[in-house]
């Protein structure tokens, strides 16, 4: 079981969504207002109030948010691009997963990621990345302020390696590919000051966020080094082995499946995949996958073997607003732990219990019904013939025979 620190960090950080949402705007004279984006046309932005929607020059916002209109605007053009004329999907489904060659129900007992890092001369890095030293992988790129120990590089070098292979050997057809620019990129921080001063969400442990520009779509994880498991020893960082990182396990799952964001996923599928790979026992490049029930239970229940999960209506529906929002308030580790036990289910439990019905609803996702929010997928192919009360008993009895006691409030 994971200390407590861990488990909090996992709570606090969470994936980063770029995207339409009743939040603060502030305008160029410092006024605010309470207000969802519209549109962005050229220069003019257009904004929704509770007292009706407005439209103004992006000049008259504040620098931050002229930033993320303009983001919002690009993620919003890429959707679209991705989503043909009359819904149909034909040109999604080719750039995500892969059904075809599925083995339902079909597991690893361990997934590896055997490798040593790949490493640019520290001197040279720096000097042509303006000081920043940076390692990569056969995925993963990172870059740091400072030169790291080869333990550290060999540590982080398995830990992305050994994520991706997880997500793409899990049998429902994800099918991670890799980054568009050739490597998935992380950027490390010495500090905690340092990374809030480079846009890290307050209070959060790491953040990943992503954009796209039609079919090539790029995301980047930031995260401080003291967040990793890593200590500075007066002249080189180390890895702490008796301190593991979930939180850039979790970040990661969510990176290397980015592509799946332009789709309808909910909220409680992406984060649920990414809590059911990061609770799994891990060392040294190697995950163990023989008792993942096991771990998932141990993860929520804090060993006690109960857990009071949040009713179904409410994971299966809620919003990134919303889900933010819970965050923000102090309810995120009752979320991602929900959403663990949800996914799992469906991964493994569900049905014969090899995550068919779950790879119908991925499939239908591809197809660029995004308007509702997958409501109509998930009640056709994962609730199929019962209302959210029978799934909750449904769901419970799964997880009373795998040890884990789940009660709804």
């Amino acid at each position: 079981m994971k200390s407590s620190f861990y488990i909090t960090l996992i709570w606090a950080v969470g994936l980063i969504f770029v995207q339409a949402e009743t939040r603060e705007w502030t305008s160029s004279d410092g006024k605010k207002i309470e207000a969802t984006i519209i549109s962005l046309d050229g220069e003019m932005v257009r904004l929704e109030t509770v007292k009706g929607n407005f439209e103004l020059p992006l000049s008259r916002l504040s620098n931050p948010d002229q930033d993320f209109a303009k983001e919002w605007s690009e993620n919003k053009k890429a959707a679209e691009m991705a989503a043909p004329a009359g819904g149909s999907g034909d040109n999604v489904a080719p750039l995500l997963g892969d059904f075809e060659n599925l083995k339902l129900g079909v597991w690893p007992q361990f997934v590896v990621a055997d490798l040593e890092v790949v490493e640019i001369d520290p001197a040279e890095s720096a000097a042509e990345n303006k000081g920043e030293y940076v390692y990569r992988t056969p995925h993963f790129e990172f870059h740091s302020p400072d030169r790291l120990s080869i333990s550290v590089t060999r540590e982080f070098a398995r830990i992305f390696e050994a994520t991706f292979a997880f997500v793409e050997q899990m049998p429902i057809g994800l099918a991670p590919k890799g980054s568009a620019n050739g490597y998935y990129q992380t950027i490390l921080y010495m500090t905690e000051d340092a990374y809030y001063l480079d846009g890290g969400m307050p209070g959060s442990g790491g953040m990943f966020s992503w954009r796209s520009r039609g079919e090539e779509m790029n995301g980047m994880i930031k995260v401080p080094l003291s967040n990793l498991g890593v200590e500075f020893t007066g002249n080189r960082f180390i890895v702490d082995q008796n301190k593991r990182s979930t939180t850039l396990t979790h970040e990661i799952v969510h990176q290397v499946m980015m592509r799946w964001l332009a789709t309808s996923m909910p909220t409680w599928l992406s984060e649920g995949i990414a809590e059911v790979v990061s609770s799994q026992s891990y060392d040294g490049g190697r995950f163990k996958l023989s008792s993942m029930n096991r771990s998932i239970a141990d993860e929520v229940s804090g060993g006690s073997g109960e857990f009071r999960m949040v009713k179904l209506e409410r994971l299966m529906t809620i919003s990134h607003e919303d889900w933010a929002a819970e965050l923000a308030g102090g309810n995120g580790g009752r979320y991602y732990n929900s959403a663990n036990v949800l996914a799992y289910y469906f991964l493994r439990l569900d049905g014969e219990g090899n995550g068919a019905n779950l790879v119908e609803f991925l499939k239908e996702i591809t197809k660029g019904n995004r308007a509702d929010g997958s409501t109509e997928a998930q009640a056709t192919f994962l609730l199929r013939d019962r209302d959210y009360e029978k799934l909750e008993v449904d769901l419970a009895r799964a997880w009373r025979s795998e040890g884990l006691k789940v009660e709804f409030n």
